[in-house]
């Protein structure tokens, strides 16, 4: 036998020792056994017990049921609503799984083993004019298990039951430490202070809106936050001393005409971090400053909708744009964008959501005008907006909705816009306006085309209005139309040039029409690349105009596929290696 089965072996003989001692510590004749379903308290029903007195050494914790609620004596305090009936359950249900003698385990061990020592608790209650009591020692260190004996028996009792978890150690375990309970119902938030008040009041469909000092919708992220600091704040004192002088905040829940809950705020020292809180239904009690008492400070325009669209993206099904041309852009069953009136063509998505999230991103950041009326709304071009905004989607729990966003008069830093027929002007930043696409071409599919270099018949490339027509050979070859070839750089930037040219993509979209064309420097024919392209239909010319670059150093090109002459920015991973193909030609010098 080689040393590490020598181990092993041991090891093993080790454990089934420890097994065999333990069996005999713990493990009782078939007189003492009792079944898992056999409950000590078998007359015992959880909702006629009404009170409760723990003892534990030197500490006394009671309880009494008045008018169907738990309160927590000395001082006089709720209770909470679960910590006491789970502990009224688990005794109702006890049942007793093993019973160790007095002759057997006080040979090997004592009380502090089974924590039946001065550590036990001695729960009495009070059940029908009958008083019960049981000591409780502690939790087996496996399993939902619990030591117990019997008021003046020496046996312990094993209780299949987490009882030991539900005894409480102070008072405090037993009281209702929650300063706003999560289950508390109410429908309207109102509190003042800094010689102000704010109203907040819940709608049907869930949402919070502002009432006071203005009729206005809430910011509902900051409403929920504010509601949540509450319930989630705990109590560290009860019975405080009340403090002095006016309160900082002071709030109030309704539940329609009813107040529920009032509570006054007062911080003696705001270096330290103790509120007193006078409850309505706690006394004078203290809380940690969590941030709640800022939130309750909050000028009341903080708790206005800052954003003038909140709905997720995902939402939309269609948008509604009314300026100069009124267009629409609408998603279909396969979840493709389509510009729908007044024409009929593919939206490019990327831009589409760019459009969305501009309008999701806005902010309020100036409430100019509240309780506006046609004279203020005609002061500031709302009556007679210049770009009308609709927006339509539906929801899965609210079902279908419409939104909508007028823009009247524009200065250095905003717009003037009314959202959904508020009596209110808002201020948002001019950029929100500007980078809207006021026209309906804005929103095109932005992929021109899509063809391979193989199907090219021939290319024509016209510079000054001459032009220099390249035929494509099947070894991706080029000749000139005299049948010369062309070297072996040159067949490879014209191959690259127009490869590129049957994957282009716009930048984005410029202009449409004679005049921006004009503007362009583009004359029809003057600089032109034409690509003749076998396709499933027949052959198909392909035909690019190009003009002078723009603003941010992209070359303007126009295409007429659109039936109307239409002008993009091209990338420049195109325009750079098609000029550079021209220069390879001999054709230009750029």
């Amino acid at each position: 036998m080689n040393p590490r089965e020598l181990f092993w072996l041991s090891s093993l003989a080790l454990v089934l020792a420890i097994a065999c001692i333990a069996d005999g510590l713990f493990s009782s004749g078939g007189d003492n056994a009792l079944g898992q379903t056999e409950r000590l308290f078998p007359g015992l029903n959880a909702d006629s017990i009404d009170s409760f007195t723990v003892k534990r050494g030197d500490a006394t914790v009671a309880a009494k049921k008045i008018d169907g609620q738990w309160r927590v004596a000395d001082p006089d305090y709720p209770a909470h609503p679960e910590r006491i009936t789970r502990l009224a359950k688990r005794l109702a249900e006890l049942t007793v799984s093993q019973r160790f003698e007095e002759a057997e385990w006080t040979e090997t061990g004592d009380e502090e083993t089974f924590g039946l020592d001065e550590a036990k608790a001695l729960v009495s209650w009070m059940s029908e004019g009958k008083e019960q009591s049981l000591e409780v020692g502690s939790a087996v260190l496996f399993g939902r298990q619990t030591y117990v004996r019997l008021p003046g028996t020496r046996d312990v009792l094993l209780a299949a039951s987490d009882l030991a978890n539900w005894v409480p150690r102070n008072a405090d375990d037993w009281r209702d430490l929650r300063l706003v309970p999560e289950d508390l119902e109410f429908d309207r938030v109102r509190f003042w202070g800094q010689s102000r008040t704010v109203e907040l009041a819940r709608g049907g469909d869930g949402g919070w809106r502002m009432e006071q000092p203005v009729n206005s919708p809430a910011d509902q992220m900051l409403v929920r936050q504010l509601i949540q600091r509450m319930q989630l704040a705990r109590i560290v004192q009860v019975a405080a001393d009340a403090g002095e002088g006016e309160p900082d905040a002071t709030v109030r829940l309704t539940k329609g005409e009813e107040s529920v809950i009032e509570l006054e705020f007062r911080k003696p020292n705001d270096e330290e971090p103790a509120v007193l809180v006078q409850h309505s239904g706690r006394g004078t009690v203290v809380i940690q400053d969590d941030g709640l008492l800022s939130l309750l400070r909050l000028p009341h325009d903080q708790f206005r909708e800052h954003a003038v669209f909140r709905r997720p993206l995902h939402e939309v099904t269609s948008v509604t744009v009314d300026t100069i041309n009124k267009f629409t852009v609408a998603k279909n069953r396969d979840g493709d964008w389509q510009v729908t009136e007044p024409k009929q063509f593919p939206a490019d998505a990327l831009l589409v959501n760019a459009m969305l999230t501009n309008i999701r991103n806005a902010q309020v950041i100036d409430f100019i005008k509240d309780g506006a009326v046609a004279a203020d709304f005609k002061n500031h071009g709302l009556a007679n907006p210049w770009l009308n905004l609709e927006l339509n989607g539906t929801s899965s729990a609210a079902g279908r909705w419409r939104e909508k966003i007028a823009f009247g008069t524009v200065d250095a830093l905003r717009v003037a816009t009314r959202a959904n027929d508020e009596p209110a002007i808002i201020g948002l930043p001019r950029e929100q306006a500007i980078l809207l696409p006021k026209e309906a071409f804005k929103l095109r599919e932005r992929r021109l085309w899509a063809f391979s270099t193989n199907q090219v018949a021939t290319v024509t490339v016209t510079l000054d209005n001459e032009p220099t027509r390249f035929a494509r050979l099947p070894n991706a070859t080029w000749r000139t139309a005299d049948n010369k070839p062309l070297d072996q750089i040159q067949s490879a930037m014209l191959e690259e040039a127009v490869y590129r040219m049957g994957v282009l993509s716009a930048v984005d979209w410029v202009a449409e029409g004679q005049p921006a064309m004009e503007a362009a420097g583009i004359r029809p024919g003057a600089n032109q690349l034409a690509a003749v392209v076998d396709t499933a239909d027949g052959p198909r010319r392909y035909t690019l105009e190009f003009g002078n670059k723009g603003p941010l150093g992209r070359t303007r090109v126009m295409t007429e596929q659109y039936d109307t002459p239409t002008l993009f920015s091209a990338p420049n991973e195109f325009t750079n290696i098609y000029f550079a193909a021209l220069q390879t030609l001999g054709l230009a010098k750029r």
